[in-house]
């Protein structure tokens, strides 16, 4: 059966109202003649009673002017676009994107179909990210701590203030770098290891101190917490938090130096030297290392004599002497009230730690002079040569001969 003229301006109208989207048409006097039935639910007015009417009476005088440079636009023939922010009928807030389509004939223009799209879900959306965006642009800029955002390569995408004042750099000057070029060479591997785990998925986040290397030459100890956010489209991201712990750092390091460290004499204590003599058995090497054990003969006698003040006095000379005497790679230790043992890493043979052994008796010898009072000083000295699998052993033969001197 044919299909009338009619019979299709019915179905097209029918096609049109069903559309979710405002459809009119407004001729070049500005005065409507098509509308659809979702104007109904934007303005409150029937379509049909539309049809006739000037536009500035379905916008009213304040959107009509808002409007009135697009619908000057078009009715020069050109297409216009734009976003509009309407109350409905209703009270509702409604986002629209709107079109105006001129419709020319002949180099003229006879008006212009309006197409107006509700896009509110969508800006809704969009204000919610920029919000999130404006949320994380204000955190990150006003922390107290440092945070960035790098690559999965390593480079800085953004840094925030407390990061640059951190590292000594501009903003700019740190996304020139990656994070490899202001860390401590020694914490590399480790750094590029996490990274790794972050890119292929073995690790959620990572957690860790490391050194940082400042513009200035500084180098700091920073507690680094970085996990990956994915973004298939924009490519994935770590995100880092940044935070300066070398004051920590350097309270513990004196914490662990002063736990290792003799007070009196400034030599290592009982613990360093067994720390010392476990990590060379742990090593398990059966080079023989020397060690000399040295007792001072009859200290109780100063300390009777001149007092324990004294007595401390002597003992700490006693250490400078040790000090000013080993090498930098042997270990001077305070293991007892008067006894010292140096365990000597620099030595090459036997034959040479026993003749430093008779050196030491000589040099550690007083008279010393404290306070214009000269205080008598012998010492007795052991020593030993052995493989470090066996601290045990050399502390005991160092010891034996020490004795062994003393009753000589």
């Amino acid at each position: 059966m044919a299909v009338t003229r009619n019979t299709s301006n019915e179905v097209m109208h029918r096609a049109v109202d069903r559309l979710p989207s405002m459809i009119g048409y407004w001729d070049s006097s500005l005065r409507n003649v098509f509308a659809n039935r979702v104007y109904a639910d934007y303005f409150g007015i029937d379509p049909r009673d539309l049809v006739g009417k000037h536009i500035s009476e379905l916008l009213g005088e304040a959107l009509y002017q808002l409007n009135l440079p697009y619908i000057t636009g078009v009715l020069a023939g050109e297409q216009q676009q734009f976003d509009r922010t309407l109350i409905d009928v209703n009270g509702a807030v409604r986002v629209t994107q709107t079109t105006y389509v001129p419709d020319v004939v002949d180099a003229t223009v006879l008006g212009f179909t309006v197409m107006a799209v509700d896009v509110s879900a969508r800006a809704e959306a969009e204000r919610q990210r920029d919000r999130a965006v404006r949320l994380f642009q204000i955190a990150m800029e006003n922390a107290p701590i440092g945070k960035a955002v790098l690559t999965v390569d390593g480079r800085w995408l953004q840094v925030n203030k407390a990061l640059c004042e951190l590292l000594g750099y501009t903003s700019e000057e740190l996304q020139q770098k990656t994070f490899r070029d202001l860390t401590h060479p020694d914490d590399i591997p480790l750094a590029d290891e996490h990274l790794r785990g972050l890119a292929d998925g073995t690790l959620t986040n990572v957690a860790s101190e490391k050194r940082y290397l400042r513009k200035d030459g500084a180098t700091i100890w920073v507690q680094r917490n970085a996990t990956l956010v994915r973004d298939a489209e924009a490519g994935d991201v770590v995100i880092a938090q940044i935070q300066d712990i070398t004051a920590r750092k350097d309270a513990e390091m004196t914490l662990e130096r002063q736990a290792l460290i003799d007070d009196l004499t400034l030599l290592g204590n009982r613990r360093r030297l067994m720390a010392e003599l476990n990590s060379l058995k742990e090593k398990s090497s059966d080079r023989p290392v020397g060690m000399l054990f040295v007792d001072v003969d009859d200290f109780k006698s100063i300390n009777d004599r001149f007092g324990h003040a004294v007595g401390d006095r002597v003992l700490a000379a006693i250490g400078r002497r040790v000090l000013d005497n080993v090498r930098a790679a042997d270990v001077a230790c305070r293991i007892g009230g008067d006894e010292f043992v140096a365990l000597l890493l620099s030595a090459r043979s036997a034959d040479g730690v026993e003749r430093l052994a008779d050196r030491v008796r000589g040099f550690l010898a007083g008279p010393y002079d404290i306070d214009g009072t000269d205080v008598p000083v012998s010492v007795s000295v052991g020593w030993s040569w052995e493989p470090t699998t066996d601290p045990d052993q050399m502390l005991r033969i160092a010891d034996e001969r020490m004795y062994s001197s003393k009753r000589a």
